[in-house]
């Protein structure tokens, strides 16, 4: 098998080489990328003497290159790529639209152009030239493929024992040795010169030059031609042709698969019914009709297709029950009768379960819509026959059309499934329509529902808190917990953060939830029947809002809580892009005694330097580096680095995920001075230390 010689990091991560002579402004760029939600694993690079050896080592997805700077122009790094033929975008970084310094970084190589001064524009064009490179990559990934499939196949074709031969404007351009050996020629040079008309017999010339003709026209027959045929030696007989399109060297072409007729075509056709269609219908089974709609699929890649419906008996198992076996077939058979006889034969069936059907109809999903709302109301009129008896029954009916976007005839099928399913569970004799195009609209609506649910959450105190022990390695009579915040649903179900703070923070609720989570924090501190200190997560809009130092104040002097109770964590990369905003309000924060801390760190170029311009008490370790830590020598590296760094400054380090005693074991022997994971102990609503 071929495997990928170059691969991304993750399919959402970027292995970046920033190429700038300012660190911080570096770190800057990085931090406004990670704010956007763009992955990145970055490498700084400023000396042409260190570039060959990074390229070398580390897998780069994409260079930005400074644009006015000396040390290692654009125009140096474009020609290092070129020398070692890697094939990646790179992006000049240009401090504003000058026309002279865009036509500079043109002429320099760069394949684009952004400015931090504008990072919605950078972002777009990061992500831009991304999907580039990952279309080139997977299709440099495909030609290869291609290549071996081509390769295999025509190791398939040779050894072959049945007659093959490609055909282009009548003339054969390739032949394997079964097909020389059924006409008796001795080898492919002699047939190269003759017309695939030689091979056919004078009473069939006619009508082979009609279907070389309609060839040439892009027509192919739908079935397999019957022709005499005759070989070099004038022997004659009869040949079964099977016609499909082909290319050899690039070049189009026809494949003939030339078989002797051996079965009586009503016997292929009888074998054919048995393989694939369901005995008791007579419509298509399952598993064929997954190969129709897979073809249909193909159809739809550019433009809308196929509508396709999903039928669903209502009450299956009650009928069954009532029924037995053999007049439930009968009833089957008798709904299958009454599909065909309402629809046509234009259309495609398949019983795909006991008591449900498929249908391919050749429509858009407005007339399919109309279709599936008329057969509803017929099912419910129709007086079924079931042997011996009769039975009257409604259905259930999925909707939805082939686009572009449907990936796969499992996700149509499972999209259907569960359409089904839903309406059934909730009473039956309904339509449910799902319509590719109604996505957006879908999305926008499930976004008003999230606000609802925020808005009534916050007006009705449906927050819950949870706490999650962080233990102190060496002991404390203080206990510490980092506070997580859920929502209740309205069955009393918890719905996790990662659901509605994507919300919250696009439409403006995420410093309110903040407040709340900050004031509840303040009562749980002052019930506590033991000393305790909480770690909050706070989000950068509140940490740049003038107003939160004298709110939080006020809450901690209403409270009777001291501020060194509460800890406020902040993620590195936002400290770093909104360094000029958070710097005055952290100040005037740790004057009321909380305490800060950084958590993702480690995740920036220099994660430290970031401490030089913050007084931040402790440093939580990004997570990713806590992945494997036992197997990953690499991370377990970056952490021990971390943590001395840390200690060597004064600083108290948390590690975070920890799942297992390996991870646990490696704590314990870097002195670390806080852990916390579900290994140690899972959040609870109840704060309750481990022992």
């Amino acid at each position: 098998m071929t495997t990928r010689s170059t691969e991304l990091a993750t399919e959402n991560s970027i292995n970046l080489l920033i190429i700038h002579q300012s660190e911080e402004e570096a770190e800057r760029i990085l931090s406004l990328l990670r704010n956007y939600q763009i992955a990145v694993r970055p490498t700084r690079c400023t000396e042409e003497e260190e570039l060959a050896g990074i390229l070398e080592r580390k897998p780069i997805d994409m260079v930005l290159c400074q644009q006015l700077q000396t040390d290692l122009p654009c125009q140096t790094v474009v020609d290092h790529l070129k020398r070692m033929g890697l094939d990646l975008p790179v992006v000049a970084l240009i401090e504003n639209f000058d026309p002279d310094l865009i036509q500079e970084a043109i002429e320099n190589g760069a394949g684009s152009f952004c400015t931090p001064l504008l990072p919605e524009h950078m972002k777009h064009v990061i992500q831009k030239e991304m999907k580039a490179l990952r279309e080139r990559r997977n299709n440099a990934f495909l030609s290869v493929e291609l290549k071996n499939t081509e390769r295999r196949c025509n190791l398939l074709l040779d050894s072959s024992k049945q007659a093959i031969a490609y055909i282009h404007d009548g003339m054969h351009v390739y032949s394997n040795q079964s097909y020389q050996e059924l006409f008796k020629y001795h080898d492919f040079e002699e047939l190269e010169v003759t017309p695939f008309l030689n091979m056919i017999a004078k009473d069939d010339i006619a009508r082979a030059k009609q279907t070389l003709r309609d060839i040439n026209k892009n027509i192919l027959p739908k079935s397999d031609l019957e022709f005499k045929m005759v070989t070099s030696g004038g022997e004659k007989f009869d040949g079964l042709i099977n016609v499909s399109k082909a290319t050899i060297n690039g070049e189009k072409c026809v494949q003939f698969i030339i078989n002797i007729p051996s079965v009586d075509p009503e016997v292929e056709k009888e074998l054919f019914e048995i393989k694939n269609k369901d005995l008791l219908t007579k419509f298509y089974n399952r598993s064929y009709f997954h190969e129709v709609l897979s073809k249909a699929l193909d159809e739809a890649s550019n433009k809308p297709g196929d509508s396709i419906i999903m039928i669903g008996i209502d009450d299956a198992d009650k009928h069954e029950k009532e029924l037995g076996i053999g007049n439930l077939d009968l009833f089957i058979v008798s709904v299958a009768e009454f599909l065909e006889n309402k629809l046509g034969k234009d259309v495609t069936y398949c019983r795909y379960a006991d008591t449900s059907f498929v249908l391919r109809i050749k429509t858009s999903i407005e007339k399919a819509e109309q279709v599936a709302e008329k057969l509803k109301n017929l099912f419910t009129d129709q007086i079924f026959n079931a042997g011996s008896t009769s039975v009257n029954c409604s259905a259930s009916i999925s909707v939805t059309q082939l686009t572009p976007q449907s990936e796969s005839v499992s996700e149509v099928i499972k999209t259907l499934t569960d359409n089904l399913n839903e309406i059934m569970e909730n009473g039956g004799n309904q339509i449910k329509v799902f319509d590719p195009a109604e996505e957006e609209k879908q999305a926008r609506a499930a976004s008003k529902a999230w606000i609802d649910r925020i808005t009534d959450g916050l007006e009705q105190d449906k927050f819950v808190l949870h706490y999650q022990p962080i233990v102190n390695i060496d002991g404390d009579e203080k206990e510490h917990y980092e506070v997580l915040i859920r929502l209740r649903a309205e069955d009393d179900q918890l719905i996790y953060p990662q659901q509605f703070i994507p919300v919250a923070t696009k439409y403006g609720f995420i410093t309110e939830i903040d407040h709340w989570v900050i004031s509840k924090s303040l009562q749980s501190i002052k019930n506590a029947t033991n000393p305790v200190m909480l770690f909050v997560k706070l989000s950068h809009h509140t940490l740049t809002d003038p107003s939160f130092p004298s709110w939080l104040a006020s809450q901690l002097k209403s409270s009777g809580v001291s501020g060194d109770k509460l800890a406020f964590e902040v993620r590195e990369s936002e400290l770093v892009t909104y360094a000029s905003q958070m710097k005055p309000i952290i100040k005037s924060i740790k004057a009321t005694h909380c305490l800060i801390v950084v958590e993702k760190f480690g995740s920036g170029l220099n994660s430290f330097s970031i401490l030089k311009h913050f007084p931040a008490d402790m440093l939580k370790i990004d997570s990713s580096f806590m992945q494997d830590l036992g197997s990953n020598p690499e991370n377990e590296a970056k952490v021990k680095d971390i943590v001395d760094k840390a200690h060597n400054q004064g600083k108290q380090v948390i590690c975070e995920f920890i799942e297992d005693a390996t991870t646990m074991s490696i704590m314990w022997k870097m002195s670390v001075n806080f852990v916390q994971g579900n290994f140690i102990a899972e959040p609870s609503d109840q704060m309750a230390q481990v022992e």
